[in-house]
């Protein structure tokens, strides 16, 4: 059982290992309290006995609720069966609920919005409506130890996925502002090691955008006038399903530019509207 707990034995971090041909390696699921617990997200359904061990060896079955932070299926795939098997309620953000019961039908999910708490004994966590990667992505924030429960917002090594047609870019890049103005000591993502630099790492993952958006533009000029064959350029040494998750970002960002007047689109084709 691969669990890490580190900075607070409050919070205890289970990493998941993904099913084979997920596009990530991994997911963590987070368990925090000293008992009742409650479980942040739950993980693939691949997953699902892995998840219910975990909850009853860590928690000994002393589940208060389950939240998500959103309805991705690597996030959320565990959920009924984690109701089901403790008697507990899902919560999640208006915007996510919507997609869950399309997607798991029978699922006992409530509301929880921004500026609500998730509160168990010396533990108060707000939470922070981080949309950008999914509409009603939530984040949650331990004020008094300058910790965040983060998702999907800030990941460490790799960067965000922020697609079509659920994602936007626009806000992604505002949320991240918002958890950078928090300033945590600590972040404790949905995939990868706990981000010990937080700020630092907001900062990268800004300044990378940026220059994905230069190399956008940059294909633009030399003629390559779709997503797809924009991906095929910058992705070329990726597998094609990636260069295809890669064209549904591309997407996004010459989105932006065209609402910014940097870039036309007609017939799915798009062009620079000036120089560079």
């Amino acid at each position: 059982m691969n669990v890490k707990s580190t900075a607070s034995h409050l919070i205890q971090s289970h990493r998941l290992v993904a099913p084979q041909g997920s596009f990530m390696d991994h997911v963590e699921v987070i368990l925090i309290g000293e008992g009742p617990f409650i479980l942040f997200d739950a993980g693939y359904r691949e997953c699902i006995p892995e998840v219910l061990s975990c909850v009853e060896a860590r928690a000994g079955g002393e589940l208060e609720k389950l939240v998500l932070t959103h309805h991705h299926f690597d996030h959320s795939g565990g959920a009924k069966a984690v109701c089901d098997r403790f008697g507990v309620t899902a919560y999640a953000h208006p915007q996510e609920m919507r997609l869950l019961e399309e997607e798991q039908p029978g699922l006992p999910v409530s509301p929880i919005r921004e500026g609500e708490f998730v509160e168990l004994g010396k533990m108060r966590l707000e939470a922070i409506l981080t949309p950008g990667h999914s509409p009603g992505h939530l984040s949650f924030w331990w004020e008094e130890e300058r910790i965040l429960l983060g998702g999907d917002n800030v990941l460490l090594p790799s960067t965000t996925a922020v697609t079509a047609p659920k994602g936007n870019l626009g806000d992604y890049l505002e949320s991240l502002e918002k958890v950078k103005k928090l300033a945590p000591r600590l972040i404790y993502p949905g995939h990868g090691p706990v981000i010990e630099d937080p700020v630092a790492r907001i900062d990268e993952l800004i300044e990378h955008r940026k220059k994905r958006d230069a190399q956008y533009l940059e294909a633009l000029e030399a003629g390559h006038d779709s997503p797809a064959r924009i991906a095929d350029l910058i992705y070329q040494d990726l597998p094609e399903r990636q260069r295809e998750l890669g064209a549904s970002v591309i997407e996004l960002h010459l989105e932006r530019f065209v609402k910014s007047g940097k870039v036309a689109c007609a017939d799915g084709r798009y062009s620079l509207t000036g120089p560079l």
